[in-house]
């Protein structure tokens, strides 16, 4: 199915175990194409979608594809949605590779959310982190010019990682959040998700960053 996917994916692709298929709800909202003349705003990775609801309520006419690899996340995001009544959010289970290599083409994402993304703390796994020199690379010619990509991470290690591959790539992207204040996460108004809820429980300040596509 996915010709242009050759990436390994790592993790548990069924989540933990409470659903082993995606609920008839998920089936509804599941992302067949994306329109290029739309507002198209992709969520990576929201768990069990407290970001992708928020973003959907902030402004209805803007388009949210929530990329979710766990099957749990997929049917939970599908229920919230039922709840919440909204109808610009399609989701896509998958890892975000695969829904860029399929369905996206030159210009067409409006914006990015990353929001706490898994970090692998150990030395050895940091080559499977995702916010790299590769991925800015590839999302370049997808995003619409000034395109804006959301990032929050409460791993010290990774944001200095992310924050090398920015540099690396700073002449197709600005770093807009500049001072202290920009930078925590917990004072913006923000997704106030249960990984930023972890994160201040293990005593933790979470770091935002916020980039423009030049």
């Amino acid at each position: 199915m996915y010709k242009k996917y050759n990436y390994r994916l790592f993790g548990r692709s069924k989540g933990r175990g409470r659903f082993n298929k995606i609920s008839n709800q998920a089936e509804k909202i599941k992302l067949t194409k994306i329109d290029s003349d739309k507002y198209n705003i992709i969520d990576i990775g929201p768990g069990y979608g407290e970001s992708t609801i928020e973003i959907a309520k902030y402004d209805k006419e803007r388009f949210i594809i929530a990329c979710e690899k766990y099957i749990d996340g997929i049917n939970k995001i599908a229920d919230n949605n039922l709840d919440e009544c909204l109808s610009n959010i399609n989701i896509f289970h998958g890892n975000v590779h695969q829904l860029l290599d399929e369905y996206c083409s030159n210009k067409v994402i409006s914006e990015i959310w990353i929001l706490f993304p898994d970090p692998w703390p150990k030395k050895k796994h940091f080559k499977r982190r995702l916010l790299n020199v590769f991925f800015f690379n590839k999302i370049k010619n997808l995003l619409k010019k000034n395109a804006i990509i959301h990032i929050a991470t409460d791993s010290k290690s990774y944001l200095s990682q992310i924050l090398g591959a920015v540099y690396e790539v700073q002449n197709d992207y600005l770093w807009l959040n500049q001072n202290k204040q920009e930078w925590d996460y917990g004072n913006l108004a923000l997704p106030k998700t249960k990984y930023f809820q972890k994160a201040l429980k293990n005593g933790l300040n979470p770091f935002y960053l916020k980039l423009l596509k030049l």
